[in-house]
């Protein structure tokens, strides 16, 4: 699964005016938006003006302003709220001070504005000062209300992030908000070409994962492109994908970390948190690698050899997932035959993982040189073979962020900073 339809599918969003719920590729939106869309006509038109003074953006530097109008050419008064989603060219999130943001009123009521952020992209939404974050405009027929939205850079926006794109968009209302009129992109200075976050699965053996019989394999993270990532990197490995009735699979997941095979807590059920890639995390860093084993507890209620897809979810601060990348590993019971070699447990038990594990995720040195030549060769008399699934990255021309700012202002948006979201559980 890509990082993109991961991070689509772990949206949620809930706002007291508006519900969008975009899951697996479904949404669902205000019938009365629903409704002048296939109308094909409006009451209202919301139109983003270019910025001023036009110049690009630097970090920790000066702010632009636009002038945003909601039009209303209806013969009556129209109720309306909107939101401003934005995302950064490049493999990195923006983190809550990373944007500056203001909306204040020229010609309309008094207004406040806000920040928030949802899987990975930024979020400013501005209402009534009068009202809350739920609160509506409304227009008088024949009117129009115009704002002042000022945009600028904090000193954290991302090294390795170039251009910031804005959209103005609905949650609530009859409007027109044409991405084509409703879009501006700012230019950061110094210009880069943004890289990619990359992901990779390796298996080291052929081995089914049984009850005392581990599946290894080694999970491969990069960076290339210029700059680095703000701050750490959250990894967390999960089987929650795995689906056989409503019984107990009882995996277990170990990581060598320090040369020893640690079993890792999990965080959730299915879920284990891994050692977090440090903050400045970039090109410069190298491949990290780390060595996984997946393998059954005595009370797992897994019949037959059944594939489990096992994905790696990287967040960053408060983020959300914003890379991902699957492979599946087979997983089955215990064999009884004294000629199976898979009925032989692991020789090593494992040692417990400590509650807050301060290893590095990359191995040692000469451990890193033999798992960055494995692929496809031989190490150590492992043969090694390609993951399931292909390389998962998010970075320049991903359109990860792009993508789901579009599906969401195509259905109508939906103000999921102040609604719910998943949130991460202590890390083990």
């Amino acid at each position: 699964m890509s990082a993109r339809s991961v991070a689509a599918r772990r949206i949620r969003t809930v706002a007291a005016t508006a519900v969008v719920t975009a899951v697996a590729g479904t949404a669902f939106v205000p019938a009365t938006a629903v409704a002048a869309d296939k109308a094909g006509e409006h009451a209202l038109r919301m139109t983003l003006g270019a910025p001023t003074p036009d110049a690009p953006l630097k970090r920790g530097g000066s702010t632009e302003s636009m002038i945003l109008t909601v039009a209303n050419s209806s013969d009556k008064a129209q109720e309306f709220s909107a939101w401003m989603p934005g995302e950064p060219n490049g493999p990195s999130p923006v983190l809550k001070d990373s944007i500056v943001f203001d909306v204040t009123a020229v010609d309309a009521p008094a207004t406040k504005s806000a920040i928030g952020h949802q899987d990975g992209f930024f979020q400013g939404l501005f209402f009534p000062a009068s009202g809350n974050a739920s609160s509506t405009f409304s227009v008088p027929a024949k009117t129009e209300f115009t704002w002042k939205v000022t945009v600028g850079l904090g000193a954290s926006y991302p090294t390795n992030d170039g251009d910031f794109t804005l959209h103005a968009g609905r949650l609530v209302g009859d409007i027109d908000d044409a991405p084509a009129r409703n879009t501006v992109v700012f230019k950061t200075d110094p210009q880069i070409k943004p890289g990619k976050l990359n992901q990779a699965w390796v298996r080291n053996d052929n081995a089914v994962a049984r009850p005392g019989r581990r599946a290894g394999l080694l999970l491969e993270t990069r960076a290339d492109g210029p700059g680095e990532f703000p701050a750490e990197l959250h990894r967390t490995v999960s089987a929650k994908g795995f689906r056989q009735g409503a019984g107990h699979p009882d995996f277990i997941l170990e990581a060598k970390i320090d040369g020893k095979i640690v079993k890792l807590k999990e965080s959730d059920e299915s879920e284990w948190e891994l050692p977090d890639l440090p903050k400045g995390f970039g090109a410069a860093s190298g491949l990290a690698i780390i060595d996984l084993y997946l393998s059954l507890g005595e009370h797992s209620d897994i019949k037959k050899d059944t594939a489990v897809p096992l994905e790696s979810l990287i967040s960053m601060d408060d983020s959300g997932y914003f890379n991902a990348i699957t492979t599946k590993v087979t997983a089955g019971p215990a064999k009884t035959t004294p000629s199976s070699p898979s009925a032989t447990p692991s020789a090593t038990p494992s040692t417990p993982a400590s509650q807050s594990p301060s290893a590095s995720a990359t191995p040692s040195a000469s451990e890193s040189t033999s798992a960055a030549t494995t692929t496809g060769g031989t190490t150590g008399g492992t043969t090694t073979t390609s993951a399931t699934g292909s390389l998962a990255n998010t970075g320049s021309g991903s359109g990860l962020y792009g993508s789901l700012a579009a599906v969401l202002l195509a259905v109508g948006g939906a103000a999921a900073w102040f609604g719910t979201r998943r949130r991460r559980t202590a890390r083990v």
